[in-house]
């Protein structure tokens, strides 16, 4: 009879839509793998607070492969205003994406940033909905940036808005986890002279003269062992990071052509029944 019940149960309609699993499926981490700068450049919106407790809003870019972080304030989160400093800002300073990562916000999805992305023949995606780790650079970088301005001295949290250039630049001169490189190394090939290079009066070149030719030269080979080193020092962290993720895995495996449940996100009111 405890079989009978069991397999009744199991395909019981009403008994199936009427539990939520438990525990919660998670499926394993596959990780997203990029080559070269710019093949891949995440966006996202980060939102916090000022002194007069205003909302303002930062679009937060970085580019996948470099680890380069960039963050701009903006009056609001509407697409004119995305579209606007992603050109200014970003594609006429950096250069243009292969494709451009975003979650599903309306400003992201818009006819006009289409249109735009269309023209400078960028490419588009986005992560599956209510699932924020599809775009998990920028998620991170979110929370990275909360963690440094709320490390600020009291007078500069104060103006958080305006030390965000200095922040971010902060960030990409240090050396990365995932690459074992500065995200300002990879992406323009030389290493940016600092404060404190002037203060301890160190030397961040041999000081010999060289022409054009041997500067571009020699630059392509730096970068192109770089590439390399990032690449292979990346593969190995994800793989690490995949190891770690995965051992919380849990759940079945959904193959094309299973009949599943789809959970409905839209249903207003508190949805206890």
């Amino acid at each position: 009879m405890e079989k009978d019940v069991k397999e009744y149960v199991a395909h019981c309609k009403r008994c199936v839509l009427s539990k939520a699993p438990e525990p919660e499926a998670r499926a394993p981490l596959v990780s997203i793998v990029t080559t070269a700068p710019l093949e891949l450049v995440c966006i996202d919106f980060w939102t916090a607070e000022d002194s007069n407790n205003k909302s303002i809003d930062v679009l937060v870019v970085t580019d996948h492969f470099t680890k380069l972080a960039c963050a701009y304030t903006c009056p609001n989160q509407s697409a004119k205003t995305v579209a606007r400093v992603l050109w200014n800002n970003f594609f006429c300073v950096y250069g243009f994406a292969d494709c451009i990562n975003s979650d599903r916000g309306a400003n992201f999805e818009s006819s006009l940033i289409a249109e735009l992305l269309q023209l400078s023949g960028v490419g588009k995606s986005h992560t599956t909905p209510y699932h924020p780790m599809g775009n998990g650079q920028a998620e991170r970088l979110n929370r990275t940036l909360g963690g440094m301005i709320r490390a600020l001295p009291a007078r500069s949290k104060s103006k958080w808005p305006q030390m965000l250039n200095t922040l971010t630049f902060s960030y990409n001169c240090t050396v990365h986890e995932t690459t074992g490189f500065p995200p300002f190394f990879l992406m323009f090939g030389r290493t940016p002279r600092l404060p404190v290079d002037v203060m301890f009066e160190s030397v961040l070149l041999d000081g010999d003269m060289v022409d054009v030719d041997k500067y571009v030269q020699s630059l392509g080979e730096d970068l192109r062992e770089a590439m390399t080193l990032a690449q292979q020092h990346a593969s190995k962290q994800q793989k690490r990071q995949a190891e770690v993720y995965n051992r919380r895995s849990k759940g079945h495996s959904v193959e094309k052509g299973d009949r599943v449940l789809l959970a409905n996100k839209g249903e207003r009111g508190k949805k206890k029944l």
